[in-house]
């Protein structure tokens, strides 16, 4: 039998709760998508009328804002997914102002991954300059996640943050 060099997970009466908490962004995601789907149709059914011309490049918005929406629920239920098949591991991060995204140095027990969020980081400024912040990192590949202990407008709730790994050399 092989040693494992996994780091532990945290304790599953722990990484269970805030798991579940993921399926949150993906119902947003999803109830988005039917607010787009109901001001889609009744921007058709209004536009009929030439005072609400308006309406019509709305409609178009609406459009493309049905499949961003049922896009995100689908990465959102990858995401929970994957960090429940692998769990969550305490680690420490460093947040690194980055030109589009921010980049995050996370440090395991024994190990290191340099990640890249996947969309803008507006927690960023308040970790600016804290080095060795506690997070929980969970999932694999490209569905991975950072939770911050801090959340974006309450200090009470968890910040949960997309990420991908990315080679040290490319930083």
């Amino acid at each position: 039998m092989t040693e494992s060099f996994v780091d532990p997970t945290i304790h599953e009466e722990v990484a269970t709760p805030l798991i579940g908490k993921l399926s949150i962004f993906e119902q947003r995601a999803t109830a988005l998508a039917v607010f787009w789907m109901a001001y889609f149709v009744v921007c058709l059914m209004v536009s009929e009328d030439p005072r609400f011309e308006v309406l019509s490049p709305l409609a178009l918005a609406a459009f493309y804002g049905i499949p961003a929406c049922l896009y995100a629920a689908w990465l959102w239920k990858s995401r929970r997914r994957s960090a429940a098949k692998t769990g969550l591991r305490e680690a420490t991060a460093t947040v690194r102002p980055g030109w589009l995204y921010p980049r995050i140095d996370v440090y395991l027990e024994r190990d290191y991954k340099l990640l890249q969020t996947r969309r803008s980081l507006r927690i960023a400024p308040r970790f600016k300059g804290l080095e060795k912040v506690p997070v929980f990192i969970g999932g694999e590949g490209t569905d991975m996640i950072v939770i911050f202990p801090r959340g974006r407008f309450s200090k009470d709730t968890l910040y949960a943050v997309p990420v991908k790994e990315i080679e040290p050399d490319t930083a």
